[in-house]
């Protein structure tokens, strides 16, 4: 019954912010119903394996979300995703280590707390790793926040308008979701959970998200078309923030100096790396300052689509590069950071 209430209140709070048109609306109002539930009324929430299942959804979403002809798209844009790439991995140590002196967490905490990825994939990877997750939801909530409604604004007002020619949105048409489109859809889903068994069975840290999504890229790349419906993707948002949200620990945040020294140095990093960097794309590869700050923004890749729209960017190219770094979040920069801190000793 505690589950069975707690799903339904995240889910009336994600709608009423969802209708209020905030971006990743679903997700939010679930999280913060979920941690008042949490902390406030002492409820246990949802159990562990609804964590498998969001993830599970996730991989599939990610792994269909693009098609050969997208990535190749990118052949001649390799050199500035080399950039980003190699940006958002100094900006992940440079972010990890600031905290970690800051006294915020342990490093590896402090690491994961700084990769590029979604508040639910990355909160959901630090249990999987070990990691203190009620801190590095705060950071990556704090991240969202900026990402979808401070960042934006910002890049609105100090960038010039990207040209027309430049902005041309190309439009996908979505296959419905007949019986058909189900029958592969519940392939998939299928695929994907028995691959994340396998990989959790083995022992691989964060198994479940990335399995799935390489299983997914693996049967959309051979021409298995997966039909994705948008309530799915709301449904494992309400999942995943009901579950993330229970992990806010409000006795872990007795120090709000420490806090919020987290933050703005979270933010101004973020911030600074994206004006960087976004200027040497502009300079080097002739990539409009507002594209190429957006490409560094911290929300994430379904944030960014209606993000970018909202400011006159509709690059196609935009949000395959956020995709990818959506990809490589997921995938690298998480494990990444485990290494170095066993190498460090954190």
């Amino acid at each position: 019954m505690q589950t069975i209430l707690t799903l339904t209140l995240c889910t009336a709070a994600g709608l009423l912010l969802y209708r209020r048109r905030v971006p990743a609306g679903m997700l939010i109002g679930a999280a913060l119903a979920s941690a008042v539930l949490s902390a406030g009324l002492h409820l246990e929430g949802v159990p562990s394996i609804s964590k498998h299942i969001a993830q599970v959804i996730a991989g599939v979403f990610i792994g269909c979300s693009a098609s050969r002809d997208d990535f190749r798209k990118l052949r001649d844009f390799y050199k500035p995703v080399i950039m980003i790439t190699c940006s958002l991995l100094l900006v992940n140590v440079v972010i990890g280590v600031l905290l970690f002196f800051t006294g915020y967490s342990d490093l590896l905490s402090c690491l994961v707390c700084a990769v590029p990825g979604g508040i639910s994939d990355v909160t959901l990877i630090a249990v999987d790793f070990g990691a203190d997750a009620s801190k590095v939801l705060l950071i990556h909530f704090c991240r969202l926040v900026v990402g979808v409604a401070v960042f934006p604004a910002v890049v609105n007002r100090i960038t010039p308008p990207v040209s027309e020619s430049r902005a041309r949105l190309e439009k996908r048409k979505r296959e419905p979701l007949n019986a058909s489109g189900m029958a592969r859809l519940l392939t998939a889903l299928a695929t994907a959970s028995l691959a994340a068994w396998l990989g959790n069975l083995l022992g691989v840290p964060a198994a479940t998200i990335l399995f799935s999504l390489v299983t997914t890229f693996a049967l959309h790349f051979s021409g298995f078309e997966i039909p994705f419906p948008s309530w799915l993707r709301q449904a494992a948002q309400v999942i995943s923030g009901a579950y993330i949200g229970s992990l806010l620990d409000p006795e872990r945040f007795s120090n709000p100096v420490t806090v919020l020294w987290a933050v703005v140095i979270t933010v101004a990093v973020l911030l600074g790396n994206a004006w960087l960097f976004g200027n040497w794309m502009e300079r080097r590869f002739q990539v409009p300052l507002r594209e190429g700050m957006l490409m560094l923004t911290p929300a994430g890749a379904s944030d960014m689509a209606l993000i970018s729209a909202d400011i006159g960017v509709n690059s196609p190219r935009l949000i395959l590069v956020q995709i990818y770094r959506l990809l490589i979040a997921t995938a690298i920069f998480p494990h990444l950071c485990l290494l170095l801190a066993r190498a460090l000793g954190g």
